[in-house]
């Protein structure tokens, strides 16, 4: 299990926490990510805060839902992650 401790809410450090697996590979682009509820579990947590969570990655640019489906990482997520940072984003292998 995952542990969240942090100042800032709940939903921002677990997005955060989804946003550094992008950057490093263990969601690749054009993958899915986790489900609300794995989310949940792994890092107990209400699914309300994986919800949440992934809302704040749709915002950043990050992923996109497909309705019925799965939330999937898009494919210039490293590059949006990059521009956030003011890195160089990574060649693609």
């Amino acid at each position: 299990m995952v542990e969240l401790d942090g100042d800032a809410p709940l939903r921002t450090q677990l997005a955060d926490l989804i946003a550094a697996r992008i950057a490093d590979g263990t969601y690749p682009p054009k993958t899915a990510i986790p489900s609300g509820a794995e989310l949940a579990a792994e890092c107990d947590v209400s699914p309300r805060t994986a919800t949440e969570a992934v809302k704040i990655l749709k915002a950043r640019g990050l992923v996109r839902g497909v309705p019925g489906k799965a939330v999937i990482v898009k494919a210039d997520a490293l590059e949006t992650l990059a521009a956030e940072t003011g890195d160089a984003p990574r060649a693609a292998n």
